[in-house]
């Protein structure tokens, strides 16, 4: 008999924490190797975890709801034979099976736990490079305190600047008491929401945006009568389609032009990486949130094959159902606000860390001069937000330029 602690594993993409929803086990149960042990909620979706032994279940190390780190112990085994039998433990987070890189990124060391001691630096446990340390000195940040969201967890520049700026950062002088944060007033009737899972994802997403990437937005109006013709065209010919797949094809022409829109900021290296995979993220209203699943290798997609999967990425993403894969990756997000309301227009955030964002809104007759007379034709606004790191207005406006040339002459 040998006990064995199973920690909450990483479900992929760097995640650091993931929300306990249901125990599908309970204490002195006995289990099989890949039985379903519980359902976490990760920024990305809700996943079964199971079971990496097969013994009776000791100990259940959280209740549901509650958010657990990932390495941290999530169930304890009494397992059959020797501790020679089975996996030894490890404090190192574990990646499951199925959701997440199984080795080391190539070239990419494993840290040593180092010890705590007195003597120790504030965050030196922490992986970050020599120049991220020595802003956060500069900046007075204690790098044990800050989230990374480079590879592997690495605290990046942008996350030291993003700490900074808060402040809930700002260390107290020496020798000064630090007073406790006023809590507004409660009033009858008031109703407190938990920040967890997804909505918290969503929330850092959002705050990293707009607090590491310097964007700006810009606006145009397409006539949309060629695009109405076409979809006219295929219902005739028994395939109904949304606009969605029109836009998303247009703009995959429009990147193939101007592939800068199509990259990244590095900031570990400060380096612009231009992507080689369209891989477009599809920006989804569900009642968890706003998610956003990915449409990988659009690039080499004909238009009824963009329509299929990305019918079955927005279904999925509502149902609760996609793995973190199908919810990471992307190099450029499309957004239809016009989709649920007659929304004209919008300022869209980019989605780190991509470059650009572009988002649709409803298609409607308005007034426009064709031939020097006043008519009226379907037309919708469209807007891009940019990361000014990476791409000036001139180029933004030509590929937005590009993008209503591609609209304006869309066929069936």
């Amino acid at each position: 008999m040998a006990d064995q602690t199973f920690r909450l594993p990483d479900l992929g993409e760097g995640l650091t924490e993931a929300q306990l929803v249901a125990w599908r086990v309970e204490e002195g149960a006995h289990v099989d190797v890949n039985a379903p042990l519980a359902d976490v909620e990760t920024a990305k979706a809700v996943v079964v975890i199971p079971s990496p032994y097969a013994g009776t279940i000791r100990r259940l190390h959280a209740r549901p709801g509650e958010s657990v780190a990932v390495g941290a112990p999530l169930v304890t085994f009494t397992t059959q034979g020797s501790p020679a039998a089975v996996e030894p433990e490890s404090d190192a987070p574990r990646t499951l099976v199925g959701y997440g890189p199984g080795a080391p990124e190539a070239g990419v060391r494993r840290r040593a736990r180092v010890a705590p001691s007195a003597a120790s630096e504030p965050g030196a446990d922490v992986r970050a490079a020599p120049f991220v340390r020595q802003l956060a000195k500069e900046k007075g940040v204690d790098l044990a305190t800050v989230t990374g969201t480079g590879p592997g967890g690495r605290v990046t520049k942008g996350d030291v600047e993003a700490a900074a700026s808060s402040p809930v950062a700002t260390p107290a002088a020496p020798g000064l008491v630090k007073r406790p944060p006023v809590r507004e007033e409660a009033r009858a009737g008031d109703r407190r929401i938990s920040v967890v899972g997804i909505r918290k994802a969503i929330a850092r997403q959002m705050l990293r945006s707009v607090s590491t990437i310097p964007q700006f937005t810009e606006f145009a109006i397409f006539d949309a009568s060629a695009l109405m013709a076409a979809r006219e065209k295929q219902k005739a010919g028994g395939r109904s389609l949304t606009p969605l797949p029109y836009f998303i094809e247009a703009m995959v022409k429009a990147v193939r032009a101007y592939p800068l829109m199509n990259s990244s900021w590095d900031d570990s290296r400060d380096e612009i990486v231009v992507k080689q995979a369209i891989n477009v993220g599809i920006a989804v209203n569900t009642s968890q949130g706003l998610l956003v699943p990915v449409l990988r290798g659009a690039d080499e997609l004909d238009l009824h094959e963009i329509a299929d999967r990305s019918a079955k990425l927005i279904e999925g993403a509502r149902a609760g159902t996609l793995g973190p894969g199908e919810m990471s990756g992307g190099t450029i997000t499309v957004t239809n606000v016009g989709a649920s309301g007659p929304v004209e227009t919008g300022t869209p955030i980019i989605s780190p860390p991509e470059c650009c964002v572009v988002a649709f809104g409803a298609i409607k007759p308005r007034p426009m001069v064709v031939d020097g007379q006043v008519v009226a034709r379907p037309g919708a606004w469209i807007s891009i937000s940019v990361d000014h790191r990476i791409v000036d207005g001139a180029l933004a406006t030509e590929f937005l330029t590009a993008l209503v040339g591609e609209l304006e002459q869309v066929s069936a």
